[in-house]
């Protein structure tokens, strides 16, 4: 089922519209807020198209905000209620990411994958982790329904992120400063590029060059990258779009990508493409194991260490992304990719020194074949997931 939230729709500018004319004027925080969590709502219940389904979201919200304050450090009972949020939290996204398992088994699993889609419950999720995470660890106290509602179902991040932490939704200024015409310019440039890369360039891209792999010998490869270069086209529009948005309605809305096609090796790639979800990968998993795993050995391996911190991590990547056998694979390709490029860059710096390394790293032609590499290990990674592989059944199970 594909997310009914598109940026062509009229539905979605008229929101756009309704959120910069209502919420600039505003300059009561209090206002502002409960403004807000109006237009997220209103926004939702819109695109859900039934107040049956409107109404259980709500109820969920209003479940997730009763829930938050029994996670307080110190209370009576805080770890088993974070532990059955978790366990409900993982059970939405399994029925959210392979609905094919339960539709048989549950009643209005239809109706329910149709609400996790349009809210786009597998960037909902991740906040939450965030939101629960911040909370039980005596960063910051539950917030009020309305900012919650704000954090988690910000609807102009609903199609495709980011996925914002919650110390920086909390840090951001009640009331942004006023918007002027410089800023107003270049929101709305950014929002034009977003639809130019989308409808024009990733248009394009698509409907001259790619055949779903439809087509034979050579070609296989050439549309190998070319459906790289149209993911990110069409994907980091979408950024582009939400940050001019947010942008124009004084929501701050992180930035996602950072020209990554120009990345030099895969660690650099994964800190300039989808920026967010990296970082939450690092806050949450590659961190916390890594801290965890040094402690067990005294800081002696840290080579194995980060090798088993950037397995683990991207393999739950992969799952995020999609649960089968297809991204569990480009979890681990994406991992072996990492743990290559950190081995060298130890041995380079062991071998050539500082100033070596310096000189090796200014080398336009040796910057030029790094570049290319990586663009081609992450075209090979996309191909991984996007060409029809005939596989058998016991393997693949009911797709991905």
């Amino acid at each position: 089922m594909s997310n009914p939230i598109d940026l062509y729709a009229m539905r979605f500018w008229l929101f756009v519209g309704a959120g910069i004319a209502i919420l600039n004027p505003i300059v009561a925080p209090r206002t502002r807020r409960w403004a807000f969590a109006a237009l997220n709502l209103g926004f939702v219940a819109v695109f859900l198209g039934t107040s049956e389904r409107f109404a259980a979201v709500v109820a969920g919200l209003l479940a997730i905000r009763a829930t938050l304050g029994m996670l307080r450090p110190g209370r009576s009972g805080a770890a088993s209620v974070a532990v059955v949020l978790g366990a409900a939290t993982a059970g939405l996204f399994l029925v959210h990411k392979r609905p094919d398992l339960l539709a048989s088994r549950m009643p209005g699993a239809d109706s329910l994958e149709a609400i996790l889609v349009t809210i786009g419950f597998s960037y909902i999720a991740l906040r939450l982790h965030e939101l629960t995470r911040a909370i039980r660890e005596g960063r910051h106290q539950p917030p009020d329904l309305a900012s919650m509602v704000n954090y988690l179902l910000p609807f102009h991040m609903l199609a495709a992120g980011p996925i914002q932490s919650f110390d920086e939704f909390v840090d951001q200024p009640a009331v942004p400063p006023p918007l002027d015409v410089d800023a107003s310019l270049n929101a709305l440039g950014r929002i034009s590029s977003g639809l130019f890369k989308k409808y024009v360039l990733a248009r394009l891209v698509q409907e001259l060059f790619l055949t779903d792999y439809r087509s034979t010998g050579w070609y296989v490869l050439v549309e190998a990258q070319l459906t790289f270069l149209w993911l990110y086209l069409d994907f980091s529009a979408y950024s582009d779009v939400a940050v001019g948005v947010g942008r124009l309605m004084g929501v701050a809305t992180p930035e996602n990508f950072d020209r990554p096609l120009l990345a030099r090796n895969i660690i650099e790639f994964w800190e300039r493409w989808h920026i967010s979800l990296s970082m939450f990968i690092r806050r949450n998993v590659f961190i916390p194991l890594q801290l965890t795993l040094m402690r067990r050995t005294g800081g002696s391996r840290p080579l194995t260490v980060a090798a088993l911190a950037f397995t683990a991590s991207f393999l739950l990547c992969g799952l995020w992304h999609q649960v089968g056998w297809r991204w569990l694979v480009w979890g681990g390709f994406h991992a072996a990719g990492l743990i290559a490029c950190n081995l060298y860059r130890h041995r380079l710096n062991k071998r050539l020194g500082r100033k070596g390394v310096n000189r090796y790293m200014e080398n336009p032609w040796i910057r030029l074949a790094a570049v290319f590499l990586t663009f081609e290990f992450n075209a090979a990674a996309v191909f991984l997931v996007t060409y029809p592989f005939e596989v058998p059944r016991w393997i693949s199970g009911h797709g991905y």
